[in-house]
């Protein structure tokens, strides 16, 4: 059933490609930089709804709900666009997304969940349904909730057996274990009883699989999800909790469990680090 309603979700995001853009100026596509844009022309919302009735509505729900035709099939319920609440961010937690963060999630879907990626659409097309979202939550047309805080990755630190090393203390000493489990494989003690803001079981993912990142391509989205939480779920953010630095180490080995043998340089992640001296020490304190 989980596949063919991903089938169906497909055929639907496929049809969408038939309708001919009617109207809107295409030179108002907002910059994806910015996190505030101008107030769409009605042809762009009206040309966005007539999309999203068609691409997101048999999930969505053409109120924006979450209640579509298909959402009592999806084992990832969709999302409730009348809330505002995003979990796929690069804005601190609770706050709106930007339009940049709607139309990445427009275009690369979520995987593992029945949320496909809509990237053979055209742009025009993706940008007007991210103007038609934003108009079904209050949220957006609220000035108190801008300007938005946009996430600063700052300075990368590169994977290393010392980074893994802190990531690994970091991992425990933040509890990820109670949910994602110790080894990360989703099946902590806690792990069977999480729900979402809207009462609906969520799943912890399981770091070691590369197929249950809904979100992540790269270390870097790891980075951004410990930087400001996944809204709506119990994932919180480690912005004033950690450091940039440790937030980094953290993701590095939450990244590195994808690999089965966990090693890195020949040696096991969780061994002890060898001890170092001199500017060896000093590198490792980055």
């Amino acid at each position: 059933m989980y596949l063919q309603t991903l089938t169906i979700a497909a055929a639907i995001s496929i049809a969408g490609l038939t309708v001919k853009f009617s109207g809107g100026d295409p030179s108002t596509t907002p910059d994806p930089m910015t996190t505030a844009t101008p107030v769409p022309s009605t042809e762009t919302l009206e040309h966005g709804k007539a999309m999203f009735n068609i691409s997101c509505a048999p999930c969505h729900g053409a109120d924006g709900t979450g209640n579509g035709p298909i959402s009592a099939n999806l084992r990832s319920k969709p999302r409730d666009l009348t809330k505002g609440i995003y979990l796929n961010r690069s804005t601190a937690s609770g706050e709106l997304p930007t339009d940049y963060d709607l139309f990445r999630t427009i275009t690369t879907g979520l995987h593992n969940t029945a949320m496909p990626s809509f990237r053979q659409m055209r742009q025009q097309d993706r940008w007007a349904i991210v103007q038609y979202i934003k108009t079904l939550s209050p949220r957006f047309a609220d000035s108190t909730e801008y300007p938005l805080d946009v996430l600063n990755v700052g300075t990368q630190v590169l994977p290393s057996p010392q980074s893994l090393e802190r990531g690994r203390t970091l991992f425990l000493q933040m509890q990820c274990a109670n949910c994602h489990g110790s080894g990360g494989e989703g099946n902590g003690p806690s792990a069977s009883s999480l729900v979402d803001d809207f009462k609906n079981p969520i799943r912890p993912t399981d770091l070691t699989n590369p197929s249950d990142y809904k979100f992540s391509h790269s270390v870097l989205d790891v980075f951004r999800i410990f930087s400001t939480g996944l809204n709506g779920t119990p994932m919180p953010s480690y912005a004033a909790s950690l450091s940039e630095t440790d937030r980094w180490h953290l993701a590095n080995y939450v990244w590195s469990l994808q690999s089965t043998d966990q090693y890195v340089d020949g040696r096991n992640t969780d061994s002890p680090a060898p001890k170092q001296t001199g500017s060896e020490s000093s590198d490792s304190q980055q």
